[in-house]
């Protein structure tokens, strides 16, 4: 394509939206609906699994040595593996100190220091990626370790619900997604409608089909980056009013950021709003095109 082929096509693209102001005006409008939907189920899909990888950060794996275990060696063995984010080792006597704490019971570290039934222990701290179940096996099976206790129960029934939030999210985003396509096309079709005597006319005078196309798609381009715009602004702002609202509220909650929110939904709106608005207008002309 030439450049001042494509400067025409830029040309009719902004007359044609300029001319049709309503038609681009509703067009846009329906496009921001429509992305805003996808938007806030992209920050409470985001928010959800960050939760969800929290839980699983603070979790640690609690490794019991044998009495004759070189504690520094099997430390060492599992910093080694994969998963493995930092560990702590924490002798029987502090062990009996603590647990004196916890109990309230004094004097119970120096009764228990002349013949201490508690085993040496290693708090394994994980990293986001890790996954514990098999990190659990492979600390087991090294030798020295005589039990491995990290919340079966509690971690598995945690991966499920990892696992469905990922699912259900996409899900819900692909949902929403082709939602968005559907309005956008039947949007711009609208706007087609109102101009399909000028296609006509232009097939007539001996147009080919891609040189009628180029405009129009270049319409639902512009037409998909100004709902991508006004969309990406109001949910940017709303999401600043929630987040310090929520922290005010409930500081507790570990919400992501705004910076990594409006990155990820500026690359998320922007190619969906500019995707959609070039494909809904190329379906969408298609019917007109034959005359």
């Amino acid at each position: 394509m030439k450049v001042k082929t494509f400067f025409y096509f830029i040309k009719e693209a902004t007359t044609g939206l300029i001319r049709n102001g309503l038609m681009s005006l509703t067009s846009i409008f329906t496009i921001t609906l429509a992305l805003i939907v996808l938007g806030c189920f992209y920050i409470v899909t985001t928010n959800t699994n960050h939760f969800a990888n929290m839980a699983k950060s603070v979790l640690e794996i609690r490794v019991y040595l044998n009495d004759k275990a070189d504690s520094v060696g099997i430390q060492n063995k599992i910093l080694s593996l994969d998963g493995v984010k930092d560990v702590k080792f924490v002798s029987k006597n502090e062990g009996a100190k603590w647990l004196e704490k916890t109990l309230g019971v004094n004097g119970l570290k120096n009764y228990l220091a002349e013949e201490n039934p508690l085993p040496d222990m290693v708090n394994v701290k994980l990293t986001d990626k890790a996954n514990v179940k098999q990190l659990a096996d492979a600390i087991n099976a090294i030798e020295g370790v005589n039990e491995v206790e990290y919340g079966k129960t509690f971690v598995e029934s945690m991966l499920i619900i990892i696992q469905v939030i990922w699912v259900v999210g996409i899900g819900l985003i692909v949902i929403i997604g082709m939602v968005v396509l559907y309005i956008i096309v039947n949007t711009i079709r609208l706007t087609l409608f109102a101009r399909r005597k000028e296609i006509e006319i232009m097939k007539l005078v001996g147009a080919t089909d891609w040189f009628i196309r180029w405009p129009f798609i270049l319409e639902g381009v512009m037409l998909g980056a100004g709902g991508a715009i006004i969309t990406i602004i109001l949910i940017s702002k709303g999401y600043h009013l929630l987040f310090h609202y929520i922290k005010q509220l409930a500081p507790f909650i570990p919400l992501l950021s705004e910076r990594m929110i409006n990155a990820g939904l500026f690359w998320l709106i922007s190619l969906v709003g500019l995707a959609f608005g070039a494909i809904g207008s190329l379906f969408s002309i298609k019917r007109f095109l034959k005359v």
